[in-house]
C-alpha cells in the first residue's frame, strides 16, 4: 500500500512538470506590443477595454472625453468617438 502512494506521487509530479513544459512552450512573448498614442490623442486614460482584438480607451481632456479604438495587431487608431458632439 505504502509503495502504490509513492508511486502514485512520483506519477502526479512528473504529469504535473510535464504539462508546466507544454504551457512554456505555447506562451508567446513575441505578441508583446508597445502602442503609442498621438500626439492629437493625448489625455489621462480613465478607463480601458479589450473587445475582440481592439483596445478601447476613454481618455479625459481638458475639452470632454474621447474613445479611442486601436487595433492590437498593428498597434493603429481606428476610430475615435466624441461623446460630447452627439446632435440630439
Amino acid at each position: 500500500m505504502g509503495a502504490l502512494l509513492v508511486a502514485g506521487t512520483i506519477a502526479l509530479v512528473v504529469g504535473m512538470v510535464r504539462q508546466a513544459g507544454r504551457i512554456a512552450e505555447t506562451f508567446d512573448t513575441t505578441a508583446r506590443q508597445h502602442i503609442t498614442l498621438p500626439p492629437e490623442l493625448a489625455g489621462k486614460i480613465v478607463q480601458i477595454q479589450v473587445a475582440g482584438g481592439r483596445l478601447v480607451l476613454l481618455i479625459e481632456r481638458p475639452e470632454g472625453q474621447k474613445v479611442v479604438i486601436m487595433d492590437m495587431g498593428s498597434g493603429e487608431v481606428v476610430s475615435t468617438l466624441d461623446p460630447g458632439a452627439a446632435v440630439p
